[in-house]
């Protein structure tokens, strides 16, 4: 049978009646998708159609990412830029270089490739610096990387590996340049050991006259000489959503949550998004956040949370519209990652939004997605499971739940009663 014959059939399935509710049941309860949780609501009134263990709390992977952007869009706001600055030292001929959060900062000059878009560059924050300096470079840089001090790294919840060799994400510090990248332009390969010292190694180059590298902190109320800034606060968010960028999605929650006046230690920083998800509505019984990126296993967020979340960016309930207009999506001018929703279920086309998430015990994905009737339906979808890999049948299961939806999920909303699946 032909890809165009096997998609005719399914477009010609039943899609309001006994039989779609059927398929849509079997769907829900696929063994691939293991120990699930499932909620669907209707997207306007938040009515839920269908659930499975949707109250159950367990890991999300990078659906946690919608938290920690909505929270970056709601507490710093979308157009508000991270600055890193240079401020001039206690003492003659030295300077410092302040970190400020931003992990985009690149050390490649001028407009050479790097793995994130349109980044301030050090080599211009260097000739800025120099104009101040009256073109004399400082004989000491001091490095300032004191404002994520103490949450650099999750060691009770990442690998090693995930930073070296497999670079998924560096560590947390203030002052790094491309996330700590060996390699700049590329998202393979090795985080170094020593994020603040690269950056500053590359500063001191760009400057000249080999100047003394130190560590230490800014003097209060320091002459700022020159700065650079990155894009707002809204295109991070963006770009966070797209790659999935663990680094960046730290780092937003970090400076979301010193906005609010916490410490940068990872369980203080999940209190504040947490409380940032009370500030919308959101339920939070049962949550408990321990990252940013959702790399931590020990996340524990039910599906009702983060559907109910999307829901209101749907909505555009305060900043959270803009976070409903960066999920990725599918469809010839989507950004969704190419290998999903492939063969058969290509058929899903443009109708999908949404934000995808793995780590060795979930495949989860959740989002919107427009039915074949032209209704929207707020979902999220979590595969559990123990040591599955990236390309598990697990996540295909997830892409053929969420296509059904989009194909039959029009039955549903003629139910009197959410359908409830046993978990």
């Amino acid at each position: 049978m032909s890809s165009e014959t096997m998609t005719e059939d399914r477009r010609a399935d039943d899609t309001t009646g006994t039989g779609a509710l059927d398929d849509l049941r079997r769907q829900a309860m696929d063994p691939r998708l293991g120990a699930a949780r499932i909620l669907v609501v209707e997207a306007e009134s938040g009515r839920p159609l269908l659930e499975r263990a949707a109250d159950l709390p367990a890991e999300t992977a990078s659906v946690m990412k919608t938290i920690t952007c909505a929270a970056a869009l709601h507490v710093l706001g979308p157009d508000h830029r991270i600055a890193t600055r240079v401020v001039r030292g206690a003492v003659p001929g030295e300077v410092v270089l302040v970190g400020g959060g931003d992990v985009t900062l690149s050390r490649v000059p001028g407009d050479g490739a790097t793995y994130y878009t349109d980044p301030p560059r050090l080599d211009e924050l260097a000739r800025r610096t120099l104009e101040a300096l009256g073109g004399t470079p400082p004989v000491r840089i001091v490095l300032d990387d004191s404002l994520f001090a103490g949450g650099e790294w999750r060691d009770d919840q990442w690998e090693q590996e995930d930073r070296d060799p497999n670079g998924d994400v560096p560590l947390i510090s203030s002052l790094q340049t491309d996330g700590d990248r060996d390699d700049p332009a590329s998202d393979e390969g090795a985080r170094g050991a020593d994020p603040t010292g690269r950056a500053g190694e590359a500063f001191a180059a760009f400057l000249g006259g080999s100047p003394e590298l130190a560590r230490g902190t800014a003097p209060v109320g320091a002459e700022v000489l020159a700065s650079v800034e990155s894009r707002p606060v809204e295109a991070l968010v963006r770009e966070c959503l797209k790659t999935s960028d663990n680094a960046l999605a730290e780092a937003l929650a970090k400076l979301s949550a010193i906005a609010l006046g916490s410490g940068p230690g990872f369980d203080e920083v999940g209190e504040k998004l947490r409380g940032v998800l009370a500030e919308y509505g959101v339920p939070i019984d049962g949550v408990e956040l321990l990252d940013g990126s959702g790399m931590s296993a020990g996340i524990r967020v039910p599906a009702r949370t983060v559907v109910d979340l999307l829901r209101r960016a749907r909505l555009r309930e305060g900043a959270l519209g803009l976070l409903d207009d960066r999920l990725t999506r599918t469809g010839p001018n989507g950004t969704m990652y190419v290998k999903r929703f492939v063969g058969e279920n290509t058929i899903i086309g443009d109708a999908l939004r949404a934000k995808t998430g793995y780590i060795g015990s979930v495949h989860s994905l959740a989002g919107v997605v427009r039915t074949v009737g032209g209704a929207e339906l707020v979902f999220g979808v979590f595969a559990m499971g123990d040591r599955m890999p990236p390309e598990d049948p697990a996540r295909t299961a997830v892409d053929d739940f969420t296509v059904r939806l989009h194909l039959l999920g029009d039955a549903l909303l003629d139910l009197d009663e959410s359908v409830r699946l046993d978990p």
